[in-house]
Protein backbone atom coordinates (compact mmCIF):
# COMPACT_ATOMS: atom_id res chain seq x y z
CA UNK A 1 0.00 0.00 0.00
CA UNK A 2 1.64 3.29 -1.13
CA UNK A 3 2.39 6.04 1.73
CA UNK A 4 0.32 8.83 -0.37
CA UNK A 5 -2.99 7.62 1.49
CA UNK A 6 -1.86 8.17 5.02
CA UNK A 7 -1.66 11.97 3.92
CA UNK A 8 -5.01 12.14 2.51
CA UNK A 9 -6.37 10.50 5.74
CA UNK A 10 -4.00 12.22 8.30
CA UNK A 11 -5.89 15.56 6.38
CA UNK A 12 -9.35 14.30 6.65
CA UNK A 13 -8.81 13.34 10.64
CA UNK A 14 -7.38 15.79 11.68
CA UNK A 15 -9.98 18.52 9.58
CA UNK A 16 -12.74 16.51 11.91
CA UNK A 17 -10.82 17.07 14.76
CA UNK A 18 -10.92 20.36 14.28
CA UNK A 19 -14.38 21.03 14.02
CA UNK A 20 -15.35 18.52 17.02
CA UNK A 21 -12.77 19.21 19.61
CA UNK A 22 -10.14 17.27 21.34
CA UNK A 23 -10.16 17.03 24.82
CA UNK A 24 -6.64 16.07 27.16
CA UNK A 25 -4.50 18.04 28.61
CA UNK A 26 -1.46 17.15 26.89
CA UNK A 27 0.27 20.09 24.88
CA UNK A 28 -0.78 20.26 21.35
CA UNK A 29 0.75 20.82 18.08
CA UNK A 30 0.43 22.51 14.82
CA UNK A 31 0.12 20.15 11.56
CA UNK A 32 -0.76 20.90 8.18
CA UNK A 33 -4.21 21.02 6.64
CA UNK A 34 -5.22 20.69 2.75
CA UNK A 35 -5.44 24.19 2.22
CA UNK A 36 -2.01 25.05 3.90
CA UNK A 37 -3.15 26.31 6.68
CA UNK A 38 -2.35 24.86 10.65
CA UNK A 39 -4.95 23.13 12.84
CA UNK A 40 -4.33 21.68 16.16
CA UNK A 41 -3.53 17.97 16.96
CA UNK A 42 -3.54 16.48 20.38
CA UNK A 43 -0.60 14.12 20.21
CA UNK A 44 -1.48 10.43 20.66
CA UNK A 45 -0.35 7.84 23.34
CA UNK A 46 1.96 5.30 21.77
CA UNK A 47 2.69 1.60 22.67
CA UNK A 48 5.85 0.75 21.17
CA UNK A 49 7.20 -2.98 21.12
CA UNK A 50 10.68 -4.70 21.21
CA UNK A 51 12.40 -7.13 22.19
CA UNK A 52 15.16 -7.56 25.10
CA UNK A 53 18.05 -6.42 22.42
CA UNK A 54 20.38 -3.75 22.35
CA UNK A 55 18.81 -2.16 19.43
CA UNK A 56 16.25 -0.18 21.75
CA UNK A 57 18.85 1.71 24.06
CA UNK A 58 17.87 5.04 23.23
CA UNK A 59 14.26 4.16 24.06
CA UNK A 60 15.28 3.09 27.27
CA UNK A 61 17.25 5.95 27.99
CA UNK A 62 14.94 8.18 26.98
CA UNK A 63 12.42 6.60 29.25
CA UNK A 64 14.65 6.58 32.27
CA UNK A 65 15.52 10.34 31.75
CA UNK A 66 11.88 11.44 31.32
CA UNK A 67 12.93 12.68 27.79
CA UNK A 68 9.02 11.80 26.51
CA UNK A 69 7.45 13.50 29.23
CA UNK A 70 9.76 16.62 28.49
CA UNK A 71 7.81 16.23 24.78
CA UNK A 72 4.85 16.49 26.02
CA UNK A 73 3.87 12.33 24.16
CA UNK A 74 2.64 9.19 26.50
CA UNK A 75 5.03 6.41 25.12
CA UNK A 76 4.52 2.79 26.75
CA UNK A 77 7.70 0.39 26.09
CA UNK A 78 6.25 -2.70 25.83
CA UNK A 79 8.83 -5.95 25.51
CA UNK A 80 8.25 -9.10 24.27
CA UNK A 81 10.63 -12.53 24.61
CA UNK A 82 10.21 -13.36 20.57
CA UNK A 83 9.58 -11.65 17.40
CA UNK A 84 6.72 -13.95 16.70
CA UNK A 85 4.73 -12.55 20.13
CA UNK A 86 6.02 -9.01 19.08
CA UNK A 87 4.38 -9.56 15.32
CA UNK A 88 1.54 -10.86 16.45
CA UNK A 89 0.64 -8.10 19.30
CA UNK A 90 1.10 -5.21 16.04
CA UNK A 91 -1.36 -7.58 13.45
CA UNK A 92 -4.37 -7.49 16.59
CA UNK A 93 -3.52 -3.54 17.23
CA UNK A 94 -2.37 -4.40 20.68
CA UNK A 95 0.51 -1.74 20.22
CA UNK A 96 0.88 0.42 17.46
CA UNK A 97 4.52 0.57 16.59
CA UNK A 98 7.80 -1.91 17.07
CA UNK A 99 11.43 -2.52 16.95
CA UNK A 100 12.19 -4.86 14.22
CA UNK A 101 13.51 -5.24 10.96
CA UNK A 102 12.38 -5.05 6.83
CA UNK A 103 11.78 -8.60 6.09
CA UNK A 104 9.56 -9.13 9.30
CA UNK A 105 7.81 -5.42 8.43
CA UNK A 106 7.59 -6.18 4.62
CA UNK A 107 5.64 -9.51 5.97
CA UNK A 108 3.70 -7.45 8.27
CA UNK A 109 2.78 -5.32 5.48
CA UNK A 110 1.99 -7.94 2.91
CA UNK A 111 -0.06 -9.51 5.53
CA UNK A 112 -2.52 -7.07 5.98
CA UNK A 113 -0.93 -5.05 8.66
CA UNK A 114 0.01 -1.72 6.82
CA UNK A 115 3.13 -0.22 8.23
CA UNK A 116 5.66 2.56 7.95
CA UNK A 117 8.93 2.32 8.50
CA UNK A 118 9.81 5.96 9.93
CA UNK A 119 13.35 5.90 10.99
CA UNK A 120 16.47 3.22 10.98
CA UNK A 121 17.36 2.16 14.80
CA UNK A 122 20.42 0.56 14.22
CA UNK A 123 22.67 -0.37 11.24
CA UNK A 124 23.19 3.20 9.34
CA UNK A 125 26.93 1.95 8.72
CA UNK A 126 27.94 -1.77 8.66
CA UNK A 127 29.69 -1.30 11.74
CA UNK A 128 26.09 -0.82 13.77
CA UNK A 129 24.06 -4.07 15.04
CA UNK A 130 26.89 -7.07 14.02
CA UNK A 131 25.94 -10.45 12.68
CA UNK A 132 28.44 -12.78 11.57
CA UNK A 133 29.23 -16.39 10.81
CA UNK A 134 31.10 -18.40 14.07
CA UNK A 135 32.59 -21.85 13.81
CA UNK A 136 32.55 -24.06 16.60
CA UNK A 137 35.65 -24.51 19.10
CA UNK A 138 38.87 -25.81 17.59
CA UNK A 139 37.01 -25.68 13.94
CA UNK A 140 39.72 -25.64 11.32
CA UNK A 141 37.64 -23.45 9.40
CA UNK A 142 39.14 -20.39 8.81
CA UNK A 143 37.27 -18.40 5.94
CA UNK A 144 33.92 -18.95 4.51
CA UNK A 145 34.57 -20.65 1.71
CA UNK A 146 35.45 -23.50 4.48
CA UNK A 147 31.38 -23.66 4.73
CA UNK A 148 30.76 -24.60 1.69
CA UNK A 149 28.88 -27.42 1.83
CA UNK A 150 28.78 -27.42 5.45
CA UNK A 151 25.08 -26.88 7.33
CA UNK A 152 25.32 -23.23 8.90
CA UNK A 153 22.84 -23.35 12.05
CA UNK A 154 20.38 -20.06 11.36
CA UNK A 155 16.68 -19.54 11.30
CA UNK A 156 14.36 -19.56 8.38
CA UNK A 157 12.85 -16.59 6.18
CA UNK A 158 14.55 -14.38 8.63
CA UNK A 159 17.32 -11.12 8.68
CA UNK A 160 19.83 -13.96 9.82
CA UNK A 161 18.97 -16.57 6.81
CA UNK A 162 19.46 -12.99 4.62
CA UNK A 163 22.84 -12.52 5.89
CA UNK A 164 24.65 -16.48 5.90
CA UNK A 165 23.07 -15.72 2.00
CA UNK A 166 25.01 -12.50 1.29
CA UNK A 167 28.20 -13.53 3.45
CA UNK A 168 28.55 -16.72 1.55
CA UNK A 169 27.69 -15.12 -1.74
CA UNK A 170 29.95 -11.99 -1.56
CA UNK A 171 32.92 -15.23 -1.03
CA UNK A 172 32.09 -16.64 -4.36
CA UNK A 173 30.61 -19.54 -2.62
CA UNK A 174 27.86 -20.95 -5.18
CA UNK A 175 23.96 -20.47 -3.42
CA UNK A 176 23.69 -24.83 -3.90
CA UNK A 177 26.46 -24.99 -1.73
CA UNK A 178 25.56 -23.17 0.84
CA UNK A 179 23.59 -25.42 3.52
CA UNK A 180 21.48 -24.17 6.50
CA UNK A 181 20.48 -26.38 9.70
CA UNK A 182 17.47 -24.74 10.90
CA UNK A 183 17.76 -23.54 14.74
CA UNK A 184 15.23 -20.64 15.04
CA UNK A 185 15.75 -19.86 18.88
CA UNK A 186 19.39 -18.64 19.16
CA UNK A 187 20.00 -19.27 22.60
CA UNK A 188 19.72 -23.29 21.46
CA UNK A 189 21.23 -22.73 18.52
CA UNK A 190 24.48 -21.12 20.43
CA UNK A 191 24.36 -24.30 22.47
CA UNK A 192 24.10 -26.44 20.38
CA UNK A 193 27.08 -24.77 18.40
CA UNK A 194 29.54 -25.03 21.72
CA UNK A 195 28.76 -28.29 22.04
CA UNK A 196 30.08 -29.30 18.57
CA UNK A 197 26.58 -30.37 17.26
CA UNK A 198 26.70 -27.92 14.97
CA UNK A 199 29.62 -26.75 12.54
CA UNK A 200 28.98 -23.23 12.30
CA UNK A 201 26.44 -20.61 13.23
CA UNK A 202 25.28 -17.54 12.35
CA UNK A 203 24.22 -15.27 15.11
CA UNK A 204 23.57 -11.69 15.84
CA UNK A 205 25.42 -9.41 18.72
CA UNK A 206 25.76 -10.22 22.26
CA UNK A 207 25.50 -13.72 21.53
CA UNK A 208 28.43 -13.31 18.88
CA UNK A 209 30.54 -11.88 21.17
CA UNK A 210 29.95 -14.44 24.12
CA UNK A 211 30.47 -17.38 21.09
CA UNK A 212 33.92 -15.22 20.80
CA UNK A 213 34.72 -15.77 24.08
CA UNK A 214 33.89 -18.81 24.88
CA UNK A 215 36.28 -19.99 21.88
CA UNK A 216 33.81 -20.40 18.73
CA UNK A 217 36.23 -19.07 15.79
CA UNK A 218 34.68 -15.82 13.99
CA UNK A 219 34.64 -16.67 10.00
CA UNK A 220 33.13 -13.06 8.85
CA UNK A 221 30.34 -10.72 10.10
CA UNK A 222 29.01 -8.03 7.99
CA UNK A 223 30.39 -5.12 9.49
CA UNK A 224 32.51 -4.59 6.62
CA UNK A 225 31.34 -4.31 2.43
CA UNK A 226 27.77 -3.85 1.51
CA UNK A 227 25.38 -2.51 4.95
CA UNK A 228 22.93 -5.57 5.07
CA UNK A 229 20.82 -5.21 8.20
CA UNK A 230 19.13 -3.03 9.49
CA UNK A 231 17.28 -2.38 12.95
CA UNK A 232 14.05 -0.24 12.15
CA UNK A 233 10.98 1.75 14.02
CA UNK A 234 7.87 0.43 12.10
CA UNK A 235 4.83 2.31 12.55
CA UNK A 236 1.12 1.25 12.10
CA UNK A 237 -0.61 3.17 8.76
CA UNK A 238 -3.75 3.01 11.08
CA UNK A 239 -1.79 4.89 13.93
CA UNK A 240 -0.51 7.62 11.54
CA UNK A 241 -3.62 8.60 10.67
CA UNK A 242 -5.48 9.32 13.56
CA UNK A 243 -5.10 13.29 14.83
CA UNK A 244 -2.38 13.57 16.54
CA UNK A 245 -0.97 10.35 15.36
CA UNK A 246 1.76 11.86 12.92
CA UNK A 247 2.66 14.68 15.75
CA UNK A 248 3.23 11.77 18.35
CA UNK A 249 5.92 10.35 16.04
CA UNK A 250 7.45 13.70 14.98
CA UNK A 251 8.04 14.18 18.20
CA UNK A 252 9.28 10.57 19.18
CA UNK A 253 11.82 11.34 16.14
CA UNK A 254 13.08 14.31 17.73
CA UNK A 255 13.26 12.32 21.52
CA UNK A 256 15.10 9.82 19.80
CA UNK A 257 17.71 11.98 18.54
CA UNK A 258 18.16 13.86 21.73
CA UNK A 259 18.78 10.05 23.76
CA UNK A 260 21.25 9.18 20.68
CA UNK A 261 23.22 12.28 21.49
CA UNK A 262 23.05 11.22 24.81
CA UNK A 263 24.28 7.60 24.75
CA UNK A 264 27.02 8.37 22.10
CA UNK A 265 28.70 10.87 24.42
CA UNK A 266 29.54 8.06 26.89
CA UNK A 267 28.48 4.79 25.58
CA UNK A 268 29.79 3.12 28.44
CA UNK A 269 27.79 4.98 30.79
CA UNK A 270 24.96 2.95 29.75
CA UNK A 271 26.33 -0.25 30.11
CA UNK A 272 24.36 -1.49 32.99
CA UNK A 273 20.72 -0.25 31.39
CA UNK A 274 21.61 -2.71 28.59
CA UNK A 275 22.43 -5.44 31.07
CA UNK A 276 19.33 -5.01 32.82
CA UNK A 277 16.69 -4.03 29.60
CA UNK A 278 18.37 -6.55 27.18
CA UNK A 279 20.23 -9.31 29.23
CA UNK A 280 23.07 -8.72 28.08
CA UNK A 281 25.07 -12.28 29.23
CA UNK A 282 27.25 -12.22 32.29
CA UNK A 283 30.57 -13.34 30.61
CA UNK A 284 31.09 -10.26 28.46
CA UNK A 285 29.02 -7.83 30.45
CA UNK A 286 31.77 -5.67 31.70
CA UNK A 287 33.43 -5.89 28.79
CA UNK A 288 30.60 -5.51 26.01
CA UNK A 289 30.97 -2.69 23.16
CA UNK A 290 28.04 -0.47 23.53
CA UNK A 291 26.76 0.67 20.06
CA UNK A 292 26.52 4.10 18.36
CA UNK A 293 23.76 4.88 17.33
CA UNK A 294 22.33 7.29 14.56
CA UNK A 295 20.31 10.19 14.19
CA UNK A 296 16.54 9.59 13.41
CA UNK A 297 16.62 8.78 8.92
CA UNK A 298 14.35 6.99 7.09
CA UNK A 299 15.89 3.64 5.34
CA UNK A 300 17.26 4.05 2.23
CA UNK A 301 16.13 2.53 -0.69
CA UNK A 302 19.63 0.70 -1.23
CA UNK A 303 18.54 -0.99 2.62
CA UNK A 304 15.39 -1.82 1.36
CA UNK A 305 15.02 -2.87 -1.87
CA UNK A 306 17.41 -6.00 -2.03
CA UNK A 307 16.22 -7.35 1.24
CA UNK A 308 12.68 -7.45 -0.66
CA UNK A 309 14.36 -9.30 -4.19
CA UNK A 310 15.27 -11.75 -1.86
CA UNK A 311 12.56 -12.33 -0.59
CA UNK A 312 10.85 -12.36 -3.51
CA UNK A 313 13.86 -14.87 -5.08
CA UNK A 314 13.08 -17.12 -1.85
CA UNK A 315 9.19 -17.24 -2.38
CA UNK A 316 8.59 -15.23 0.76
CA UNK A 317 6.42 -12.32 -0.72
CA UNK A 318 3.18 -13.35 -2.83
CA UNK A 319 2.17 -9.94 -3.12
CA UNK A 320 4.05 -6.86 -5.28
CA UNK A 321 5.74 -4.53 -2.63
CA UNK A 322 8.24 -1.78 -2.91
CA UNK A 323 10.27 0.58 -1.34
CA UNK A 324 7.50 3.11 -1.71
CA UNK A 325 5.07 0.91 0.29
CA UNK A 326 7.02 0.62 3.33
CA UNK A 327 8.99 3.77 3.95
CA UNK A 328 7.07 7.15 5.15
CA UNK A 329 9.23 9.96 5.96
CA UNK A 330 8.18 12.08 9.14
CA UNK A 331 7.35 15.97 8.84
CA UNK A 332 9.34 16.75 12.01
Amino acid sequence: MNRRWIASALAVALATSALLGVGGCAKKASAPATDGTAIEATPEPIRIGVLPTEDSLPLWVAEQQGLFQKAGIDVKIVTFQAAQERDAAFASGSIDAYMGDIIASAMLEAGGSPVSLVTVMLGATPQQGRFGIVAKPGSKATKLTDLAGVPIGTSSASIQEYVVDKLMASAGVEADQVKKEIVPKVPVRLELLMSGKLEAAALPEPLLSLAEKQGAVLIADDTKGENLTQTVLGVSDKYLAVPGGMVTVGRLLDVWDEAVDVVNADPGAWRALLVDKARLPEPIKDTYVVNEYPKAQAPSEQMVTPVLEWMRAKGLLKTELGYSDLVQEIPR
